[in-house]
C-alpha cells in the first residue's frame, strides 16, 4: 500500500470518528468499562500474589541448637545462614531472650524466676524467599555441627505454595474470559457503526474503491478507539487504586505482610496490558465486523 493511501486511510478513520461522535463515545465507553473490570481483577490478583508470597516467607523455620553449644559453632551456623541464597532473613536468639519470650507467654511468671537459663538453647529464626524450598533447606541445616533440630510449618508452607499457583491460574482464566467478552461486545458495537455507514461504503464501492481500501479505515478507527478507551480506563483505574492505597495503607509499612503493591508498580503493568487489549481488540473487532457484515 502506497504512503498516500495509508495517509488517506488515517485521515478517513479520524474523520469517521469525528462524524459519528455518539458511536465513538459508546465504543470508547464500552472498551473502558471492560478494561476497568479486567484491570480491577488483575490489581487484586497482583496484590493477592504478593500477600501469599510474603505469607510464605512469614512462617519461620526455627533452628534449635544443642544446649551448651560453643561460640564457634554458633558463628559458623550464623555465617552460613547469612550467605545462603534462599535465606531472606535470619535472627539469632540467646537463651536469655528465649527465656523472656517463654515467660511472656505464661500466666504464672513467678514460677520460673529461678529457672536455670543455661538449660535453654540458642535458636535461629529463618525466613526463606521461597516456601517450596523449606524441606531441602531443613535437610541441609540438620547436618551442621551443633544443630539439635529444625522445625518448620511444612503444611502451612505447602498450602501457601499451592495457593500462589491457584491465584495465577485464576488470574489467567479470568483474563481470557473477560478478553473474549470484551471482543464480542466491541465487535457488536463496531458492527452497529458499520451498518450505520452502509450508504457511505456503497458510494465508495461505486466509485471503484477496493475492498482493502474500505476496510483499513475501519481497522484504524477501531485501533484509535481502543487506544482512547485504554488510556481512559488506565486513568480511572490508577486514580481509584491510588485513593484505595492511600486509605488502606495509612499507618501500614510497605514491608508488612498485608501491604498493598505500590501504585507505581501496578500502573506500569496495567498500562501495557490495557494498550495491548484495547488496541488489539478494537482493531480486530473492527476487522471481523467489516469482513462479516459488509459485502465489500
Amino acid at each position: 500500500m502506497r504512503m498516500t493511501t495509508i495517509g488517506n486511510s488515517i485521515k478517513e478513520s479520524i474523520f469517521s470518528i469525528i462524524r459519528h461522535p455518539m458511536v465513538t463515545i459508546a465504543s470508547i465507553t464500552t472498551i473502558s468499562l471492560m478494561l476497568v473490570l479486567i484491570g480491577s481483577f488483575m490489581a487484586f490478583s497482583i496484590n493477592a500474589q504478593q500477600i501469599l508470597e510474603r505469607a510464605g516467607q512469614q512462617p519461620p523455620i526455627e533452628i534449635t541448637m544443642e544446649i551448651g553449644v560453643d561460640e564457634e559453632q554458633l558463628d559458623s551456623v550464623e555465617e552460613m545462614l547469612k550467605q545462603h541464597e534462599d535465606v531472606l532473613e535470619s535472627i539469632r536468639y540467646t537463651p536469655q531472650q528465649n527465656f523472656e519470650h517463654f515467660k511472656e507467654n505464661m500466666d504464672a511468671k513467678d514460677l520460673f524466676e529461678d529457672f536455670p537459663v543455661e538449660n535453654i538453647p540458642y535458636t535461629f529464626m529463618v525466613r526463606l524467599s521461597d516456601p517450596d524450598k523449606g524441606e531441602s533447606f531443613s535437610a541441609q541445616i540438620r547436618g551442621l555441627p551443633g544443630v539439635r533440630k529444625v522445625t518448620l510449618e511444612q503444611s502451612v508452607m505447602r498450602f501457601l505454595s499451592q495457593a500462589i499457583v491457584w491465584v495465577q491460574y485464576a488470574s489467567l482464566i479470568a483474563f481470557i474470559v473477560l478478553s473474549i467478552i470484551s471482543f464480542f461486545i466491541i465487535s457488536n458495537m463496531v458492527r452497529v457503526a458499520v451498518f450505520s455507514r452502509g450508504e457511505e461504503i456503497n458510494i465508495m464501492k461505486y466509485v471503484g474503491a477496493t475492498n482493502w481500501y474500505i476496510r483499513v479505515p475501519y481497522i484504524l478507527e477501531g485501533a484509535l478507539v481502543g487506544l482512547a478507551g485504554a488510556l481512559l480506563a488506565w486513568g480511572v483505574t490508577l486514580f481509584a487504586y491510588e485513593r484505595l492505597y492511600a486509605t488502606l495503607m495509612s499507618g501500614v509499612k510497605p514491608t508488612d505482610i498485608l501491604a498493598m503493591v505500590e501504585p507505581g508498580a501496578v500502573s506500569g503493568q496495567l498500562l501495557w496490558i490495557y494498550l495491548l487489549i484495547g488496541i488489539g481488540i478494537g482493531s480486530l473487532g473492527s476487522a471481523v465486523s467489516v469482513r462479516r457484515h459488509i459485502f465489500v
